[in-house]
């Protein structure tokens, strides 16, 4: 029996037992972004090519688990932020990752939350095992955004009519410039309702006149991404800063996301985790309105 077909491929569902089908057959020649963030966040969905670009980035950038873990930190934080302070009950994010621990629908525990992805496996693992009403695994990409806010699946659960919370951690950072991010992050800002909210995290490459050492990492980490998932970009502020354009951007603007609303590590709560100061310029975030 696999670990697809086990008992632990179940889930109560209300009243109801559903049965998923299994992942899709996983390339193994190939890593998985989705696969990458499992092995750093210490879950069991990641295989050895996996494994092997974990240990590339952290051969060029010691310490790139901080990305990961400070990346989802502040998504946590905002999550919470927009659900408890600005009255926020829907979300929806883009280029979701595997389930794990802290995800938003756990962060707000009454909200809805739609978990987008194109990645088959993902979408399996999230009908399967995070099968709550008030949550939806819905195929999609954010360089479609028209097809995306169209879908029966996504209207089934987000009232379009009402505010939004658009989730975007890391996503754009695998967005090359060929495909047009501006103008998608565009249609985005169009297509959701008044006051909406936007949570945005993004790979940063300093300037390297200010920060060399930084922009080399930087530089490196590219380099690696490129070569294993042919996929992944680190750049400049005024690039992200662009991908902003039309967005009314929150106070305190772009910025490292450590600095974002950041809490004491004890007692230790989703959102908590701290990065080490020595990457914390390689990552950058804002929130934003519409």
């Amino acid at each position: 029996m696999s670990r697809f077909t086990s008992p632990d491929f179940l889930r109560q569902a209300g009243t109801r037992q559903e049965h998923f089908n299994p992942p899709p057959a996983v390339d193994l020649t190939r890593p998985s972004l989705a696969r990458l963030h499992s092995f750093h966040l210490k879950g069991k969905d990641h295989f050895e090519v996996d494994r092997d670009l974990a240990v590339a980035a952290e051969q060029v950038a010691p310490g790139f688990q901080d990305l990961v873990l400070g990346e989802r930190a502040f998504l946590q934080r905002a999550v919470r932020h927009l659900y408890e302070e600005e009255g926020v009950d829907q979300f929806v994010q883009l280029g979701a990752g595997l389930p794990a621990p802290g995800d938003p629908h756990e962060i707000a525990p009454r909200a809805r939350v739609a978990y987008v992805t194109d990645d088959l496996m993902v979408l399996a693992h999230h009908r399967a095992l995070v099968s709550e009403h008030r949550t939806t695994a819905v195929q999609g990409r954010l360089t479609r955004p028209a097809d995306l806010f169209a879908s029966p699946a996504l209207r089934a659960l987000i009232d379009l009519d009402r505010p939004v919370g658009l989730l975007l951690p890391g996503t754009l950072s695998h967005v090359a410039d060929i495909d047009t991010p501006a103008t998608h992050m565009a249609a985005l800002r169009t297509l959701l309702p008044a006051g909406s909210h936007l949570v945005m995290s993004h790979h940063h490459r300093p300037d390297p006149a200010v920060f060399p050492k930084d922009a080399h990492r930087a530089e490196q980490l590219q380099n690696v991404f490129r070569r294993h998932l042919n996929s992944g970009y680190w750049r400049t502020r005024e690039e992200i800063q662009s991908l902003l354009e039309g967005w009314n951007v929150l106070s305190p603007g772009l910025m490292e996301v450590q600095r974002w609303r950041t809490l004491p590590v004890a007692p230790p709560v989703p959102g908590s985790y701290q990065m080490p100061q020595r990457n914390r310029r390689l990552l950058l975030g804002a929130t934003a309105r519409t």
